[in-house]
């Protein structure tokens, strides 16, 4: 039985800890935020989603940022390399933790709250 209540245990411990960590159709990108080569996008809100604009060349980064199927998902533009890749975005407090996928091939990279 001691061992039925170890397994237990941690199987709780797991489920918690994705919940407590688990996206919400409520989070709010909104706000501007610096990426790891200095820039600044300002992400506002758009229809149900949101949109991601360069401030300096005012680009479009982000486009048609929506929760769907229990994540935040979007197109991520670099205009500088004309690359356009599918990804996810996990907001974790101050950052955004952007999953870029193209083919086989992903990135991860984060955005800090400015």
């Amino acid at each position: 039985m001691n061992h039925f209540k170890s397994v237990l245990l941690f199987a709780f411990l797991i489920l918690g800890s994705n919940l407590a960590y688990s996206q919400k159709a409520t989070d709010d990108f909104c706000g501007k935020w610096k990426t790891e080569e200095g820039g600044t996008i300002e992400i506002t809100k758009k229809d149900e989603g949101f949109i991601g604009i360069g401030v300096l060349r005012k680009w479009v980064i982000l486009k048609d940022l929506q929760f769907v199927n229990g994540k935040w998902v979007s197109e991520m533009t670099n205009p500088i390399k004309n690359r356009t890749a599918n990804c996810e975005l996990v907001l974790e407090n101050n950052r955004i933790k952007i999953i870029a996928r193209k083919g086989i091939f992903s990135k991860t990279i984060y955005w800090t709250k400015l």
